[in-house]
């Protein structure tokens, strides 16, 4: 039924202006006579209708077997989270209190804004909550990339102190960034399905969304970048002062880039974003060219394979930092009407 439809706007009552639903619609999504719909104008000048279901929570069921380990159940509880869930029931086959403490410990690990509401040895139901007003996206994502930034700053300060105390902090730090990625995503999700929600959440389109899927995406994938620096920590021993006062240098422009770039979606600011983006290509050729040297036989292998491996998440997030830029400047373009070719009378 993907096709658009021509209506003439009629006239009821002298003053009252009325246009008719397509029928094939009106069957396909189960509407009858007194039922309601929900128009919702978008700032492109259309005009959004759907069903209104009031008081209609949908519900999703994992039913695990015995097999099944905690880290499937909290996969699939996840998808259905990010789909937008209200709520989410986990039917286990038996009893099993040790597997029920693992996936209700994953929840509080990884989610925000489920509450378990009902719970026996072998039934789970959780209210998902669609939108956290004390949370709004943006400062989620500015969060976000304020735990990231944190993250790359002090990896890399751990790494040349050889600071496994630290290491180990950053490495907990990071279940927090991807706590916040799923609350991000699960909005977005739903943004993209319900025009009101797009609207609560501060964005100016449904097209926006994409946007911001990217972004949180590039900071939680920087923010693994730096976890992976705080991994390789007490590794091995280097003493090689040069090298460790490059990675330094090379750390802190790459931090600032990613500060940078997160400035510039936050403040709608292109001209940074464009700045973000040619000191990254500059930084990164910096990068491979520090690379190159360390194949000098004066290198032994463990010792290239780790710095080379140190350099390449600093590189990486630096990359993200252009990406998370080039989103900014495509936020910040005015979105064209669409237009059909395709009209159904």
């Amino acid at each position: 039924m993907e096709q658009a439809y021509l209506r003439k706007i009629q006239m009821s009552g002298g003053s009252t202006l009325i246009v008719s639903l397509p029928k094939e619609w009106v069957r396909a999504v189960n509407l009858k006579k007194l039922d309601e719909v929900l128009m919702v104008p978008q700032p492109d000048g259309t005009l959004f209708v759907m069903p209104y279901k009031k008081g209609v929570a949908n519900e999703a069921c994992i039913e695990p077997s015995s097999q099944t380990t905690a880290d499937e159940i909290i996969r699939a509880y996840i998808s259905y989270y990010l789909a937008g869930y209200d709520t989410i029931r986990i039917k286990f086959e038996r009893p099993s209190p040790e597997l029920v403490q693992k996936v209700k410990e994953s929840i509080r690990r990884w989610i925000v804004g489920a509450e378990i509401v009902e719970e026996s040895s072998i039934d789970m139901l959780t209210i998902c909550l669609p939108i956290h007003t004390n949370l709004p996206l943006k400062n989620a994502i500015e969060r976000m990339g304020k735990i990231a930034s944190a993250m790359q700053k002090e990896s890399l300060t751990a790494f040349i102190e050889g600071d496994k105390s630290l290491a180990q902090e950053i490495i907990i730090r990071d279940d927090e960034v991807d706590r916040l990625y799923h609350f991000v995503v699960r909005q977005l999700n739903l943004a993209i399905s319900n025009p009101l929600t797009h609207l609560s959440l501060g964005l100016s389109s449904r097209q926006d969304c994409l946007g911001y899927m990217l972004v949180a995406k590039s900071i939680e994938r920087a923010a693994d970048h730096a976890l992976a620096i705080a991994e390789s920590v007490g590794t091995l021993k280097i003493n090689n002062s040069n090298i460790m006062e490059t990675i330094e240098n090379i750390g802190k422009l790459s931090n600032e880039l990613f500060e940078d770039a997160l400035s510039a979606l936050l403040k709608g600011d292109t001209k940074l974003a464009n700045d973000v983006i040619v000191r990254t290509y500059d930084l990164v050729k910096k990068i491979e060219d520090i690379e190159v040297r360390l194949l000098y036989p004066k290198y032994n292998v463990p010792f290239v394979i780790l710095i080379r491996s140190v350099l390449s998440n600093v590189k990486r997030i630096s990359e993200y930092s252009a990406d998370i830029s080039e989103v900014a400047v495509n936020i910040s373009v005015t979105k064209p009407r669409v237009t059909i070719d395709s009209i159904s009378h």
